[in-house]
């Protein structure tokens, strides 16, 4: 299943206090000032301890996004873990909807984290992205083995599995990337129904078939 999510961080020095509530609340700054604009002092202020106290929990700005990574990849994981459970005994179809629908959830969980890391990843050191690689590649495998064993019982027809699952992973989480949008039309239950459909399509292949028919009508 993959490697295991990096060992946890310091955690609980102070009553209520978590290394994950405090990169909630740092995510949520980064989302409203920018990555760029926000202190380590506005980050500690926010989460009502001195920037000394901060530092025992992060050392420095730059680990949020590994940190991030870490948060994220545990979500992942459980994620995983539950898709394969539930597999031999689904069938592809159910087993995708299932995938995408809770992998939208989890997009919706961490929104304000993946909006971050695709709004700075240009600034950021190759080694501070490690954790975004890790979890896209996971997150695709996951979705291209449903759909390769969709198209060998003959449910799915997608002419390359993993661009497929690209694509679902990528309209999943348009809801953290397009949310100010979106959020104005759609509820996320809502939203999870619309990538489960759109999900069943790409893997049947409709929308290559679609391409396929308009080229040979020119």
């Amino acid at each position: 299943m993959g490697d295991k999510p990096q060992k946890s961080r310091k955690k609980n020095a102070a009553p209520g206090l978590s290394v994950k509530r405090i990169a909630k609340i740092a995510a949520s700054l980064f989302f409203e000032k920018g990555y760029s604009q926000t202190t380590m002092r506005e980050i500690g202020r926010a989460c009502n301890i001195s920037p000394g106290h901060l530092y025992y929990y992060i050392k420095s700005k730059e680990e949020f996004p590994i940190l991030f990574g870490e948060i994220r990849l545990t979500d992942i994981a459980q994620w995983e873990k539950k898709v394969r459970a539930a597999m031999p005994d689904l069938e592809p179809e159910e087993c995708l909807r299932k995938a995408v629908r809770e992998y939208v959830y989890s997009v919706h969980k961490r929104r304000k984290m993946m909006l971050f890391w695709y709004s700075v990843a240009r600034y950021l050191k190759r080694e501070q992205l490690t954790g975004m690689y890790e979890i896209e590649n996971r997150v695709i495998n996951v979705f291209r083995e449903i759909i390769e064993k969709g198209c060998r019982k003959g449910e799915f027809n997608a002419s390359d599995p993993f661009l497929t699952a690209f694509h679902v992973e990528l309209v999943c989480q348009t809801w953290a990337l397009k949310r100010y949008y979106l959020y104005k039309r759609y509820t996320i239950d809502q939203f999870a129904d619309i990538c489960e459909q759109q999900a069943i399509l790409m893997a049947r292949g409709y929308p290559s078939t679609k391409r396929r028919s308009s080229t040979k009508s020119l």
